[in-house]
């Protein structure tokens, strides 16, 4: 009998928690077939949490299933890695950390620079969310500080790692997906989906 497959998620807050299970969904719609595996979702309220706050949840929801296979996606943002001269995690400690606690596998889904990048991918969905014209132009900057802008410009406050009331179900997933295809790969792979389908890119040349 074949063990039940856990795949949990931990992410940086509750927007990224939405947008990470809109893109659960979009996979599954695309692939048009069940998934092998059930998914947990934590909030770890910030990746300077991960540290302290992973391996904790990770042996707690190992003890309540004892007999599953525990895969982990740790979704994190790149920018504190590539400006800071001190990142606040060990990506490498905390990985062997995990997998030394039983977990069956531990990948990255690694936004660069930030997930807010990821979500201008699909400008045009931010805009109608804002309400703000069609010609409204991508501020510059990194895409944490522009989207800040253009909520500003909306009169809407962006705050990283809050929820933002129904702003994912503004965007275009498949969109997004598509042109995320590289840093999602390690999820699709782990979750049975096919590249062709979801991104209609081919998987063979997208390594």
């Amino acid at each position: 009998m074949m063990k039940e497959k856990i795949v949990a998620l931990f992410v940086e807050g509750p927007t990224e928690i939405e947008f990470y299970k809109a893109v659960v969904k979009n996979i599954h719609d695309k692939m048009n077939t069940p998934y092998d595996c059930s998914f947990e979702w934590y909030d770890m309220h910030g990746i300077g949490n991960y540290k302290t706050t992973a391996l904790r949840k990770f042996n707690a929801l190992k003890e309540n299933n004892p007999d599953s296979d525990i895969y982990t996606v740790l979704c994190i943002d790149t920018d504190v890695f590539e400006y800071s001269k001190k990142p606040p995690i060990n990506k490498s400690e905390i990985k062997a950390y995990l997998e030394k606690a039983g977990a069956k596998k531990v990948i990255l889904v690694e936004a660069k620079s930030s997930i807010e990048d990821w979500f201008l991918n699909d400008l045009e969905g931010v805009l109608s969310y804002l309400r703000l014209p069609k010609a409204t132009k991508r501020p510059e900057g990194n895409g944490q500080s522009a989207l800040k802008k253009l909520f500003k410009n909306a009169d809407k406050l962006y705050v990283k790692g809050e929820k933002t009331e129904d702003f994912i179900k503004k965007l275009n997933i498949s969109k997004i997906t598509a042109a995320c295809c590289k840093p999602l790969k390690p999820l699709c792979l782990l979750i049975g989906a096919n590249c062709r389908k979801v991104c209609n890119k081919n998987d063979l040349k997208h390594d």
